[in-house]
C-alpha cells in the first residue's frame, strides 16, 4: 500500500474504533445485508422497544416530548447515537462520532430542565448531525481530503456560528457526516470511500451532503446540517426521500465553516436543514435566526424569520404553481416523470392553479455556473490532493474539466455574465406570474454510484440564488410498473447528448425501490413563502 492509502486506512480505523463494541454489527450480518437498509437500526435487535418508538417521531415532536418529560434528552440522544452507529456500518456515512460527549451534553440539559422547569430553547435535547465541512469545536473536519484530515489547522477550536446558534437552542451534537472530495460531487466519495444510499445500496445518497442524507434515511439522524452550492442539500434529499431546504444564500450563517475552494466568491453556497418533515426544516431555520446570528456573521442579511410575511402574489390562498416538466436539456427518467405527473394530478384535484413553466436558458446557466466554481482552474483542489498523494477522483476530474485559471479581468467578465444571466432570467420568471416552480431536483431517482454527472436541475437555482425545497412524494421506482420502463433508442427524440446519456444510465431493476422526490423553488428572499408552500404542496402530493 502507498503512504496515502496507509494513512487513509488508519483514519478509517479511527472512525470504526469510535463505535462502542456493543453497538457493532457482526461480520455475518454485514456480509448479508439487504439492498434496503433503511430499517437496519430497528431490526438489528440493538435498540430497545422504547428507543424504536421514539425514533418514529420527527424532531419537532421529540422536542415537545422532551419538554413534557415524556422522554429525557439522554434517552433520545442515546437512541440516535446507537442508530447512527448501526446505520453507518452499512452506509459509511459518519466521519467523526462522539456519543459520550453527546450524552454528557444531554445529561446537562436534563438537569437544567429538572432544576428550572424550563427548556433552554426550542431544540432542547434534540440530536442533530453535522456535515464534515461545518465547524464544530474540537471535532474533526476533512473537507473530503486526506490532507485536510491530517492538517491540525483545519480542526476548529470553536463552534461555527450556525452550530453555536443551534447549541444555544438546545441541540445536541453527536456525529459528523461524510462529504466528497473537494465537496463538489453530487455523490459522496473521498479517501474514506463511498457513502451508500440506504434505500438501495447500489445507488448514491447524493452529494455533497450525502453523509447527512444517508444517515437520516438510514434512521441514524432525525435532523442535520447540509450545504448547497449546486444542489448539495436538494439532490441528497431527493435521492433519499427526505425534506430539505436551501435558503437564499445570505439568510443562514456560514461563518466558521470551510469549503473545498476557500476564498471563492463568484458563487455563494447556502446552508440549510435536511430532515424528515417540513416543520422540522422550519424549526431548524427559526431557531437559528432567533439567535440573531448576523451579529456574528457579517456576510448575512439581518433578516429574522417572518412566517407572517409569507404571501402568494399570484395564487391567493394557495400558490400558483408553474410545472417545469424538464429543463430543456435532459428529460427526467421514466419514474421521475411518473412522480411529477402524479403530483400535478393530485395538486389539481386539491384546487391548486397549476400551469406549465417553459425552461429558459438552462444550458447557458449551467456552463456559466461551472466556470464560476473554479476560477483558479482547480489549482487549490489539485494542490490539496497532491499534499497527501491521494488521487483526484473521476467525479472531481469531471466537474473541473475545462476549468481555467482566470486573471482578475477574466473573473470580472464572468461576474458580469453571471449578473446579466440573473437579470434576464428574473425578468422571464416575473413574466410567468407563478409563485413557485415545481420540478425534479435531479432527472431521475438516485443514480448508480459514480454516474452523477448532471447538476442543472438544482444548480440553475444556485446561480439565481432562489430558495428551494425538496420533499418526498411517497412513490418509489417499481420495475413491475410499465410507466417505469426505460426509454430506448427510437422511443423518443433525444433533447441533447446529455439526455441520451441520462436515459442510458437508467435500469428499473437496478434502481428498484429508490424514492422519488420533487423540488419547489421561489423568488429570492421569499424563503418564508417557499416554506409555507412546502407544507401545503408536500401534503397534497404525498401518496
Amino acid at each position: 500500500m502507498t503512504d496515502w492509502k496507509t494513512q487513509a486506512e488508519a483514519y478509517k480505523a479511527r472512525i470504526a474504533a469510535q463505535i462502542p463494541a456493543e453497538w457493532r454489527l457482526s461480520a455475518d450480518v454485514l456480509s448479508n445485508l439487504p439492498l434496503n437498509v433503511t430499517r437496519l437500526p430497528e431490526t438489528s435487535g440493538l435498540l430497545t422497544q422504547r428507543e424504536v418508538e421514539l425514533k418514529a417521531l420527527d424532531a419537532t415532536a421529540l422536542a415537545a416530548a422532551i419538554a413534557t418529560r415524556e422522554y429525557t434528552a439522554v434517552e433520545v440522544v442515546t437512541a440516535y447515537a446507537k442508530a447512527a452507529a448501526i446505520s453507518s456500518q452499512a452506509t459509511h456515512s459518519i466521519m467523526d462520532f462522539f456519543p459520550a460527549e453527546a450524552v454528557a451534553q444531554a445529561q446537562a440539559l436534563d438537569e437544567e430542565l429538572a432544576r428550572t422547569g424550563k427548556v433552554v430553547g426550542p431544540l432542547h435535547g434534540v440530536p442533530i448531525s453535522v456535515k464534515d465541512m461545518i465547524g464544530l469545536a474540537g471535532r474533526a473536519r476533512t473537507c473530503g481530503s486526506l490532507a485536510g484530515a491530517l492538517d491540525p489547522a483545519l480542526q476548529p477550536t470553536e463552534d461555527s456560528v450556525i452550530v453555536a446558534a443551534l447549541r444555544k437552542a438546545g441541540a445536541v451534537f453527536y456525529a459528523k457526516t461524510t462529504n466528497p472530495q473537494a465537496i463538489m460531487h453530487l455523490e459522496t466519495n473521498s479517501f474514506l470511500g463511498e457513502t451508500l444510499n440506504p434505500w438501495n445500496t447500489r445507488l448514491t445518497p447524493g452529494g455533497s451532503s450525502g453523509g447527512e442524507s444517508a444517515l437520516i434515511a438510514g434512521g441514524g439522524s432525525v435532523l442535520g446540517i447540509g450545504t448547497d452550492i449546486g444542489g448539495s442539500i436538494r439532490n441528497p434529499c431527493s435521492n433519499c426521500g427526505l425534506f430539505g431546504f436551501k435558503p437564499t444564500a445570505a439568510r443562514i450563517p456560514k461563518q466558521g465553516n470551510t469549503s473545498g475552494m476557500p476564498g471563492q466568491e463568484t458563487i455563494i453556497g447556502a446552508v440549510g436543514p435536511m430532515g424528515v418533515s417540513a416543520r422540522d426544516c422550519e424549526l431548524f431555520i427559526s431557531s437559528i435566526l432567533a439567535a440573531e446570528p448576523w451579529r456574528r456573521d457579517p456576510t448575512m442579511v439581518g433578516m429574522p424569520w417572518r412566517p407572517e410575511s409569507a404571501r402568494y402574489t399570484h395564487g391567493g390562498e394557495r400558490p400558483r404553481i408553474g410545472v417545469m416538466w424538464d429543463d430543456g436539456v435532459v428529460l427526467p427518467q421514466p419514474p421521475m416523470r411518473r412522480a411529477l405527473s402524479a403530483a400535478v394530478e393530485r395538486l389539481k384535484a386539491k384546487g391548486y392553479d397549476v400551469v406549465d413553466f417553459k425552461p429558459y436558458r438552462t444550458a447557458e446557466g449551467w456552463e456559466t455556473l461551472r466556470s464560476l466554481y473554479f476560477t483558479d482552474g482547480g489549482a487549490h483542489i489539485r494542490a490539496t490532493a497532491a499534499a497527501s498523494g491521494e488521487p483526484i477522483l473521476p467525479l472531481t476530474e469531471w466537474i473541473m474539466d475545462g476549468a481555467v485559471d482566470n486573471t482578475a479581468t477574466q473573473i470580472r467578465a464572468l461576474n458580469r455574465a453571471r449578473d446579466a444571466f440573473r437579470l434576464d432570467w428574473w425578468r422571464y420568471y416575473a413574466e410567468q406570474k407563478v409563485d413557485i416552480i415545481l420540478t425534479p431536483a435531479y432527472p431521475g431517482p438516485a443514480p448508480v454510484l459514480g454516474t452523477s454527472k448532471y447538476w442543472a436541475y438544482t444548480a440553475l437555482f444556485n446561480i439565481l440564488d432562489m430558495p428551494g425545497a425538496v420533499f418526498p412524494t411517497g412513490l418509489y421506482v417499481d420495475p413491475s410498473n410499465p410507466a417505469d420502463k426505460a426509454d430506448k433508442e427510437g422511443d423518443r427524440a433525444w433533447l441533447s447528448e446529455e439526455d441520451k446519456l441520462n436515459a442510458e444510465r437508467y435500469d428499473a431493476e437496478v434502481f428498484t425501490g429508490a424514492p422519488l422526490a420533487l423540488q419547489i423553488v421561489g423568488e429570492r428572499w421569499e424563503d418564508e413563502m417557499v416554506m409555507k408552500a412546502l407544507y401545503g404542496v408536500s401534503e397534497a402530493v404525498r401518496v
